[in-house]
């Protein structure tokens, strides 16, 4: 009966309620997308650290950590081979030759690190062949000497790149609504050749409206980028005994992942076309990269293995060579919860207030209750009830629409093209796809009840006040 009474009590005045139920739903649905939001973010951080930039598990030699010198290979490289070709939690591994040189063109150079390669192995572990740009060549697939896959950051720094107003740009600005207004304007820089970025935009500025800019801008630059493939780059390095080494490779392929620093710091090549010039011998690798079969259950067994087994190599997870990822994934539900908990608790002095309106309104009824024998258990019990009815609706309702929100942002993604340079500077993806887990909403579930019990408190406890004799005379 009180479960009964307790519903109706909550629609009898249904403008008041249906104000707090819309406010409760709105704060679902802004917490519930946050969350989604910013798990989005860490998934694909959490990815692009694993399988883009350092695997599940790396083994190094402790000394390479402290001073990158080519001499510093893995030891006892044959008996970890052997190991992980027979460990059930490897799904697959491979092992590069890593060389700290300084590349050089006739306009740029720049420090990097060259990484030697097995193409085939690589893409077992790795996701860097898909991140190939546009226009930007191939991965390894090209048939020439001494090949080199570099990133859209390093072939800015080498001059690389240049920019043209194409009849391309042109058409394809013409199919997008350009107006003939500003294919003149274009028309104007047809053909000349621009080296940098800077000056390139710097030359749209002064042409196009600052509307026209921020329309097509986006599209000027990436139709008008042509990257300079087949180019000769010359790198300088200290060779295995100290002397100084020379190699030269030409750019076959130029990648792009969503971590500037990343990019800015790796380019890859072949391993046999670096071991020799190096001087390194066969099974001379300076780190292994593992991926996991299950990370959840794989990860702590193989690290532990690893560890006890090869004692005198540095054995790392990806939340040790990754540590923001790391603690954004160890920590991230609190942060959910954090978020949810900072909206209920705006949300539960609405709450209150309306409880408390409704108390002052049934004073007299409350009064004829208790008269009749309901007790003050009873009595708080229905005031709670009604509290948890009340939050109830409002936050389920907000539960559907953002789970909602979140699946249709989950498939066409959101896109922070304004800001995309300062996230990639610090390894986020500009480009979002939200996504929640299920076991979120449970959560939810039970922070709105007991919400809805703490602001039932005080309304409760006006009512258990009241005396019944006094409350029947109210008027």
């Amino acid at each position: 009966m009180i479960w009964n009474i307790s519903w109706k009590n909550v629609w009898r005045n249904k403008s008041r309620s249906m104000i707090v139920i819309c406010a409760v739903t709105l704060g679902t649905i802004s917490g519930v997308f946050v969350a989604g939001l910013m798990n989005g973010w860490v998934d694909q951080r959490i990815h692009s650290a694993i399988y883009t930039e350092v695997s599940h598990i790396k083994i190094q030699n402790p000394d390479y950590l402290i001073n990158e010198e080519i001499k510093h290979t893995i030891r006892n490289y044959a008996e970890i081979e052997s190991f992980l070709n027979q460990s059930e939690e490897v799904k697959s591994w491979t092992k590069h030759t890593k060389i700290v040189a300084m590349g050089s063109t006739s306009r740029g150079n720049t420090a990097i690190t060259l990484k030697g390669i097995d193409p085939l192995e690589e893409k077992k572990v790795s996701d860097i062949y898909t991140y190939i740009v546009n226009g930007g060549g191939n991965y390894f697939e090209s048939d020439f000497k001494n090949p080199i896959v570099i990133s859209e950051k390093t072939a800015d720094q080498l001059r690389l790149i240049n920019y043209t107003i194409s009849d391309k740009l042109i058409d394809t600005l013409a199919q997008l609504g350009g107006k003939s207004e500003l294919i003149e304007k274009l028309g104007a820089l047809k053909d000349k050749r621009f080296i940098t970025e800077k000056k390139f935009k710097s030359e749209l500025k002064k042409v196009l409206t600052p509307k026209e800019n921020k329309t097509y801008g986006a599209t000027i630059m990436r139709e008008a980028k042509n990257y300079k493939l087949r180019s000769k780059i010359v790198f300088t390095f200290s060779g295995l005994k100290g002397e100084m080494s020379y190699q030269s490779y030409r750019v076959c392929g130029i990648y792009k992942t969503s971590n500037t620093l990343f990019d800015q710091m790796n380019a890859f090549v072949k391993q046999e076309d670096i071991a020799d010039v190096a001087g390194l011998l066969p099974g001379n690798y300076h780190e292994v990269n593992i991926i996991l079969n299950d990370e959840t259950e794989d990860l702590k067994t193989l690290y532990d293995k690893l560890k006890s087994r090869f004692n005198q190599a540095s054995v790392l997870s990806w939340k040790e060579l990754v540590p923001d990822a790391g603690m954004m994934a160890d920590f991230m539900t609190v942060y959910y919860y954090i978020i949810m908990g900072i909206i209920f608790f705006a949300l539960a002095f609405g709450i209150i207030n309306t409880m408390l309106m409704s108390v002052l309104e049934r004073i007299k009824e409350l009064g004829m209750l208790m008269a009749i024998g309901m007790n003050k258990k009873r009595v708080f019990r229905m005031i709670m009830l009604e509290t948890i009815f009340l939050t109830l609706v409002g936050s389920l309702a907000g539960m559907v629409l953002g789970a909602t929100l979140i699946g249709i942002f989950g498939k066409i993604g959101l896109n922070f093209a304004s800001v995309q340079e300062g996230f990639e500077a610090v390894g986020w993806a500009a480009k979002v796809y939200p996504n929640i887990n299920p076991g979120f909403f449970f959560g939810v579930i039970v922070m709105v009840i007991i919400i809805a019990i703490l602001s039932s408190i005080i309304p409760a406890r006006k009512a258990l006040k009241l005396n019944p004799v006094e409350a029947i005379r109210t008027e």
